[in-house]
């Protein structure tokens, strides 16, 4: 997604109240959007039910950060082998 490294995120997480969670977040990107785009996700604690925690994973270096023909910053795929391994780029 270009952004011409102008944009800025603005997130707010609070407890709108005891079991709701408010996730705010506002995307500012005068080059590439007409006006703030905002949303909220919400998300409710359900207190009756019981959950096992599990384990997750952050996927990093899926993304590298490119610059495209017109200029613009980009995030772009990086190659990986069959097993996961990163390829070098090729130059």
């Amino acid at each position: 997604m270009p952004n011409n490294g102008d944009m800025r995120v603005v997130e707010r997480i609070y407890l709108a109240d005891k079991d709701i969670l408010h996730d705010e977040l506002e995307i500012f990107a005068p080059k590439i959007l007409t006006k703030p785009w905002k949303t909220t996700r919400i998300f409710f604690r359900q207190r009756a039910r019981k959950f096992d925690i599990a384990e997750g994973v952050c996927v990093q270096g899926d993304l590298a950060e490119r610059i495209n023909e017109e200029g613009d910053h980009v995030f772009v795929p990086v190659e990986k082998t069959i097993w996961g391994n990163i390829v070098a780029p090729k130059k």
